[in-house]
């Protein structure tokens, strides 16, 4: 007999799912979160870009071939890396055998503009014609100088340590018979080094850049972020308060009271000239009168007794 046919079985009905909805509050809090995250992120990667170029705000070097002071010199390399290769260019004007001020020798710091050129060549005779030797520099990262690392204060104040080694060394200059030469930045420069290195026999200090940071802090790229995270150079006068060695301190041009409030915090001895305008006559003068002061003749040979 035939099967009977089964009835077919239904399956049950699964219950219908629910669909979550997404709460929009939450997507604009999202939203939100992405846009202050985004903004942050260009915020730091704005302020890590403005602090790597910020040096370019102060110092502007150029590496022009044809450049240097224009005077008869004899062409130095110094300041070897960690491969011996030399890193500073500078030039060795000697001074006259038979002068009595033959056994000192200048180090001339110069500003933050440029390379060597005829214009520090004109400051860098004066002191030549005063019978001293002088070596003049160009610091990295400008003129025929190694091209890296870029200039920076530290590193700038290196470049001058290497200088000042490079006369007590190879050249044999007595440590007290150098003169630093600081023109604008050179100022600090030199007064940093000479507290470090020296104390050497004099600082004379050129028309200091008593500015810089504030210069910074009123530039507009620069205003959006706290200034000590995107410029960490100062270039201060304020070792200038504690150099017991003789200073001349030049302030010419314009008036400028922060530098005639760093000139005047200077500790003594010093002399400070101030001429309103560019004057050879008179600048030379006071250098002549600062000079004679100091170093009035040859300077007496230290003699040792004979022991055997």
């Amino acid at each position: 007999m035939p099967e009977p046919k089964r009835s077919a079985q239904r399956k049950p009905s699964s219950p219908p799912q629910s669909v979550e909805v997404v709460d929009p509050r939450w997507l604009l809090k999202m939203l939100g979160l992405a846009i202050v995250a985004a903004v942050i992120c260009g915020y730091l990667a704005m302020g890590f870009l403005v602090r790597q170029g910020a040096w370019q705000l102060v110092l502007h070097p150029t590496r022009n071939a044809n450049s240097g002071t224009g005077l008869v010199s004899e062409k130095v390399e110094f300041g070897p890396d960690a491969a011996g290769k030399p890193q500073l260019h500078g030039e060795w004007l000697a001074a006259d055998a038979s002068s009595p001020r033959a056994a000192y020798a200048v180090l001339y710091l110069r500003g933050t503009d440029g390379q060597l050129d005829s214009a520090d060549g004109s400051q860098i005779a004066t002191l030549r014609q005063q019978g001293l030797n002088v070596l003049a520099f160009d610091y990295r990262g400008y003129g025929a100088s190694a091209e890296r690392p870029h200039p920076e204060e530290q590193r700038m104040l290196e470049d001058a340590t290497a200088a000042w080694n490079y006369l007590t060394g190879l050249r044999h200059i007595d440590p007290r018979h150098i003169l630093v030469f600081g023109n604008g930045i050179g100022v600090s420069l030199g007064a940093q080094l000479l507290a470090n290195s020296g104390p050497g026999a004099a600082l004379i200090g050129y028309n200091a850049d008593s500015s810089v940071v504030e210069r910074v802090r009123h530039d507009g790229r620069v205003r959006l972020y706290p200034l000590a995270l995107v410029f960490h150079d100062s270039f201060s006068l304020e070792p200038l308060k504690h150099l017991t060695i003789p200073k001349l301190l030049y302030t010419v041009g314009p008036l400028d009271t922060q530098r005639i409030a760093a000139y005047a915090s200077a500790t003594d001895p010093k002399l400070t000239v101030e001429v309103p305008s560019h004057e050879a006559a008179a600048e030379e003068k006071a250098l002549k009168r600062f000079l004679d002061s100091l170093l009035p003749g040859a300077p007496i040979p230290i003699l040792t007794p004979n022991t055997k």
